[in-house]
């Protein structure tokens, strides 16, 4: 029976034969730089321009050409779905090739289709069909690919590094929201749309492309295109059948279902509730704040404690914090809610690579990642869908937020049921560097 080891604790004996461990701790470290310019990415990408500022233009769209809220909230749906479908075979990709490569190149096709809803009309078939579109584009554009660069820069700040990264988008939650609503309202959305696709075009795109290396290409480019077989880890077809992975991807399609459910509906259930759409925003931004600290206090943790006592207390505060809002009819009740809320929400950003990495190494660590983010995302995308589908029906969002409380604070308590760590290698290239013929080694310890 494996014994459960804590990671920041992990032995430093091997120092000498891997010196980026100490590496780690100064801000020289090269990998630091990449971490920064990885969230800027992330900020630039899907996550913060489509998925979180969407709830800003229902209400627009809704008065421009007379769709319902479960009409708009299909094309949500719609890209978290073809987010879904697409996320393994990017993993795949990203595991095999340069990920600053298919990153960049991803964010011009998503910039691209992000402003093309300048351009739109009552047509609702051609929203889904840009949706889509989006969705496919926006599979590079997310934590997935930025979290593989980081997860091979990084072993014993590890937690702290990816925290940084999945940080990006809190902190576009953040700042992001008011400003959005002010465009709209001065400029109108179209103008608005137009200006948010100069972020994925010309800074998410370029920064990664050019600043946003993995450890080989940095050290030896000759070598850049690495065989896919020269990580260490486990095959995604052995961690497949592991209860580790199942337990996790459980927590991850629970957790979607209140979080993106409340961040698409947000702003016009609060404007419902009496609260004026500049407050609903503020309140979106006090989300995205507590997000963002919430993000980087269990990157930090990470690397001390047991993931799966975190995971537990994470998904806890957003449980509750779904609830409360289910409830909130003030400014100052919706929020306490939205920080309860945010605190725990996108832990799973934080927690999938995290955990993957120690749990199965990095052989095919993007595309584990990616068949988890398939599960998110079809839960996810549901979540508006339906939500949007109860309110047409009943005109309230109560009942359905206290159901989706209710099954994420039971998924918390599932998460203590998950097994000790398989790697905890000292060394932030252990998993990059070892040869396929000692994972027999690594998986027996």
């Amino acid at each position: 029976m494996e014994s459960r080891r804590q990671i920041g604790s992990a032995p430093a004996a091997n120092s000498s034969d891997h010196p980026g461990t100490s590496a780690e701790e100064s801000l020289r470290y090269p990998g630091w730089r990449v971490v920064f310019i990885c969230q800027i990415g992330v900020l630039s990408g899907i996550a913060t321009i489509f998925f979180t500022l969407f709830t800003l233009f229902i209400k627009p769209w809704q008065h421009d050409f007379g769709w319902n809220r479960e009409q708009i909230s299909q094309a949500f749906t719609l890209a978290a779905i073809s987010v879904a479908i697409c996320s393994p075979g990017m993993g795949r990709l990203l595991d095999r090739f340069e990920p600053r490569k298919l990153i960049a190149g991803m964010m011009i096709a998503f910039g691209l289709g992000f402003a093309s809803l300048a351009g739109l009309t009552p047509n609702l078939g051609r929203f889904e069909a840009t949706a889509v579109f989006i969705g496919i584009a926006g599979t590079g554009t997310y934590q997935l690919g930025y979290a593989r660069i980081v997860a091979s820069w990084f072993e014993r700040r590890l937690g702290v590094a990816l925290s940084i990264v999945v940080a990006g988008s809190g902190v576009g939650s953040l700042f992001i929201p008011p400003l959005v609503q002010h465009f709209i309202t001065v400029h109108g959305w179209r103008t608005t749309i137009l200006i948010l696709s100069i972020l994925p075009l010309l800074v998410g795109a370029p920064l990664t492309f050019f600043f946003a290396p993995s450890p080989r290409t940095l050290l030896a480019p000759k070598t850049s295109h690495s065989q896919p077989g020269s990580a260490i880890g486990l095959s995604w077809r052995q961690a497949l059948v592991t209860r580790a992975f199942w337990l996790i991807v459980l927590g991850v399609g629970c957790m979607a279902l209140g979080e993106n459910g409340v961040l698409v509906h947000l702003a016009p259930m609060l404007s419902d509730r009496g609260i004026k759409v500049e407050d609903a925003a503020l309140i979106v931004s006090i989300l995205g704040g507590s997000a963002v600290a919430g993000r980087l206090l269990l990157g930090w943790v990470l690397d001390y404690l047991e993931g799966a006592r975190i995971a537990m207390g994470a998904m806890l505060l957003a449980a509750g914090g779904i609830f409360l809002l289910g409830q909130a009819r003030t400014f100052h009740a919706a929020a306490l809610a939205a920080l309860v809320v945010g605190l725990g929400m996108g832990c799973e950003y934080d927690l999938i690579p995290y955990m993957f990495k120690r749990y199965f190494g990095m052989r095919s660590f993007s595309t584990l990642y990616g068949l988890s983010y398939s599960v998110y995302a079809v839960f996810g995308g549901t979540a508006p869908l339906l939500l949007g589908y109860v309110y047409d029906a009943t005109g309230s969002y109560t009942r359905i937020l206290t159901m989706f409380s209710v099954v994420a604070a039971s998924v918390a308590l599932a998460m203590l049921t998950l097994p000790a760590y398989r790697f905890a290698a000292s060394s932030p290239d252990a998993f990059e560097s070892l040869p396929l013929d000692k994972e027999a080694a690594v998986e027996s310890n």
